[in-house]
């Protein structure tokens, strides 16, 4: 079994029936739909939003073929819900006793940052390296203009001190290597690329590594949310490295349009006046509300809803077992959907 085979295992049991098994293909691909940035809240798989960005739905469809096929899933396709068999747990618990899930993966927050962190970071040190080197004249490791754009400004503040800036980059790296550092240092180094020095591919570093390559792509992830929480708890120390993130990193992950709506709520303003002020409909707005309460411990919700019917429609969604909303309106009739789903999202997947 691969390491991917095992975590859509994993998906499968936590959806508990409750989703389509394309509300798992969303989910790792990043589509941020206010369902699918809900699901990963309530059914506490938001270390695996946007890890797979590139996945084809294509390869979904065969990956999830296969476990039907090993009768590790029993799949309705009327309904398009999939149920992990008594083999398919017993499959994914025996794989994850002998390979660990990665514990600072964290794709919610971090994989935005972490995909432009990881294009600035290899330009920068190919870059630093051809400069130490008195060579201007190299295949720059990515075409990404933004990236590039970004490198060259970055540099030319620093025109100054660029061999300071060598030396502080690698001391800097050299430290976010040590422990508690979760990975082998070589999953990531040799995937830089210097002067005359080209990195490896990640199936060139698997195959070093020993480590079938799926599970590679989600340890390499690791090491690099790992590197973030680091930096950006850390800014005086890693300095270079904060350069990198400190315009992408948010604190409080919103889409722009939600934090649009924070904004505006933070004002006063009620969500009826909200919606007109953004010309969007109400409904959209409540979409907002919800991702904000996902993300932000200190947003209110009592303008929304009383705290003391939060607390019913939670204890009733864990009596039930279930985060499906029907049912739990059916048992609190003074609910209304909206405020069914912002109980839930203020739960955070407890329930």
């Amino acid at each position: 079994m691969t390491f991917l085979s095992a975590l859509l295992l994993k998906c499968l049991w936590e959806l508990n029936g409750e989703r389509t098994i394309y509300s798992i293909y969303h989910l790792l691909v990043g589509k941020k739909s206010s369902q699918t940035l809900q699901d990963a809240h309530l059914f506490q798989l938001a270390p695996f939003f946007k890890t797979l960005p590139d996945m084809r739905r294509s390869q979904f469809n065969h990956d999830i073929q296969f476990l039907i096929q090993q009768q590790y899933v029993d799949y309705d396709p009327k309904t398009l819900i999939g149920c992990v068999t008594e083999k398919g747990s017993e499959a994914y618990l025996a794989y994850f006793e002998k390979v660990t899930i990665p514990k600072y993966l964290n794709g919610l927050k971090f994989q935005d940052v972490t995909i432009q962190m990881w294009k600035r970071l290899t330009l920068l040190v190919q870059a630093l390296s051809y400069m130490n080197h008195a060579e201007n004249r190299y295949y720059p490791v990515t075409r990404d203009p933004d990236t590039q754009a970004w490198v060259k400004r970055y540099l030319f503040h620093h025109k100054e001190q660029k061999g300071d800036l060598a030396s502080a980059l690698h001391e800097e790296l050299s430290t976010l290597l040590t422990p508690p550092f979760p990975e082998d240092p070589v999953s990531v180094i040799w995937r830089l690329s210097g002067y005359q020095m080209v990195g490896y591919t990640d199936k060139q570093t698997a195959e070093y590594l020993s480590l079938e390559q799926s599970e590679y792509h989600f340890r390499f992830l690791n090491a690099l949310h790992y590197w973030i929480q680091r930096t950006v708890a850390n800014p005086n120390q890693f300095r270079v490295m904060h350069s990198l993130v400190e315009d992408l990193y948010q604190k409080i992950p919103l889409t722009n349009t939600a934090a649009k709506t924070a904004e505006l709520l933070a004002m006063n303003n009620t969500v009826e006046k909200v919606a007109f002020l953004r010309n969007l409909k109400q409904s959209t707005i409540e979409d907002h509300i919800i991702e904000i309460a996902m993300n932000d411990p200190s947003f209110s919700i009592e303008p929304f809803i009383d705290l003391q019917l939060a607390k019913e429609i939670v204890a009733v969604a864990r009596q039930l077992k279930v985060k499906k909303l029907k049912p739990i309106k059916e048992q609190i009739h003074t609910a209304n959907y909206f405020q069914i789903r912002l109980a839930l999202a203020r739960l955070g997947g407890e329930g």
